[in-house]
């Protein structure tokens, strides 16, 4: 089961959540329509920007925590993955 971190840092409940609150936003303040639907989409496009360099980020330190453990395997390294 994944955690709840894991869970709402996805980038489909991100982007939900940006509709959501745009909709909200745009239910009490409708003369402001336009606005807070560009601000909505312009959120939703740097959050999905931001967990796709982090997601990268994460892939290429677990392939060269794999590479060090193939390298040296009497070091004791295990990666955070194989530990739990």
């Amino acid at each position: 089961m994944r955690s709840f971190l894991q869970r709402i840092s996805s980038r489909k409940f991100l982007t939900a959540l940006a509709a959501q609150v745009a909709a909200v936003v745009v239910l009490f303040y409708p003369q402001h329509e336009s606005a807070v639907v560009a601000a909505a989409i312009r959120i939703a496009a740097l959050a999905t920007l931001l967990l796709a360099a982090l997601g990268y980020g994460k892939i290429e330190a677990d392939v060269d925590a794999d590479k060090k453990q193939e390298a040296d395997p009497g070091s004791g390294f295990v990666p955070p993955e194989e530990s739990r």
